[in-house]
């Protein structure tokens, strides 16, 4: 299954901030229904959908993603400033003069943002065609793509749907067989991860699995060990997940044994959906599985394209291997 640049390019070019989702939840949407996926939707928390392929005797992998990014509201407009908050973790230094698309009900426009020193998180946006309070605010679409790597806003998450879009085509109901399939398999995306949080709950509740996969996308950093281009990440422990050593172990394991690299990183703070599940009273197993990268929450992200592929691979093993699938997720108290 090789890399898509056409579908990854088509979801950056998507308006996507929390709460705002629509753009990216109809291409996911559109997708997986030509693949012969059946597909759900769980109010404007988030949407999934299940293979064409189901046996009840098979055991459940959900893989999720979250479809928005960082962005800005539009708080206040008044004859001599219009003042934006922003929505998620975004840097004013990352921020500061960024060009920047706001979406209105007559459709897009042009500005800048321009971070102000109080109140924190606020921003002035400069604009030349009128805007409301309430619209919605995300860095201007770019898309660069070279024989190593890409660079492009809203890389976190749009890595993570794309790979939904990949896994849909590699298990459509026309597939020619080339991916096996041995276990049953959710496609989750969900709304709100940079901010409230609410989309993974209402996921984590509406669709029970054996094994829940969460993609997302992570920092290069050289105090951890990790790096662009050499693989995936497993979180061990952030304020969302923390796994076992055996739990870690056997991923690193299976990675392992199909020859693909794995990096970990070990935090006591940021998060991904991973934590909804365990709050939720699901007690399924949860890795989040991450693509490393640089500028994150920034209109310059960058990540590899190997570890892109490498992603798709495990992926896809695991998706086809059955005793993976039990083995991680059977990792409970003896």
């Amino acid at each position: 299954m090789p890399f898509c640049c056409n579908s990854l390019k088509a979801l950056v070019a998507c308006h996507s901030t929390p709460g705002d989702e629509d753009e990216v939840a109809k291409l996911l949407l559109d997708h997986w229904s030509q693949s012969g996926w059946r597909c759900r939707r769980h109010g404007r928390y988030g949407i999934s959908a299940q293979s064409p392929k189901w046996h009840d005797d098979w055991p459940t992998v959900m893989f999720c993603a979250h479809m928005d990014s960082p962005g800005f509201i539009v708080q206040s407009v008044n004859d001599d400033k219009i003042i934006a908050v922003s929505l998620g973790g975004i840097n004013p230094e990352n921020a500061n003069g960024a060009a920047v698309i706001v979406k209105t009900a007559a459709g897009t426009v042009p500005a800048q943002v321009w971070a102000m020193p109080d109140p924190p998180g606020s921003f002035q946006v400069i604009c030349q065609q009128p805007i409301s309070r309430g619209d919605r605010i995300c860095f201007a679409p770019t898309f660069k793509i070279t024989q190593e790597e890409v660079t492009a806003p809203f890389l976190d998450n749009r890595l993570g749907c794309h790979q939904l879009l990949m896994l849909a085509k590699a298990f459509s109901d026309t597939t020619s067989g080339e991916h096996p399939q041995a276990v049953n398999i959710i496609l989750a995306a969900t709304a709100q991860e940079e901010f409230t949080g609410f989309g993974a709950v209402v996921l984590a509740k509406a669709c029970p699995a054996d094994l829940v996969i969460c993609l997302d996308a992570t920092y290069a950093d050289k105090q951890q060990g990790v790096s662009l281009g050499k693989g995936p990440v497993l979180t061990v422990s952030d304020k969302s997940v923390l796994l076992g050593p055996k739990q870690s172990a056997c991923l690193q394991e299976l990675c392992g044994r199909w020859d693909l690299p794995l990096q970990t990183e070990i935090y006591n703070f940021s998060g991904t959906d991973a934590r909804a599940f365990p709050q939720q009273g699901c007690d399924a197993a949860v890795y989040p599985i991450l693509l490393p990268s640089t500028g994150n929450h920034s209109p310059t992200e960058t990540a590899r394209l190997c570890d892109i592929l490498t992603l798709q691979i495990l992926l896809l093993k695991l998706s086809g291997d059955s005793a993976a699938v039990q083995a991680l997720g059977s990792q409970s108290f003896a």
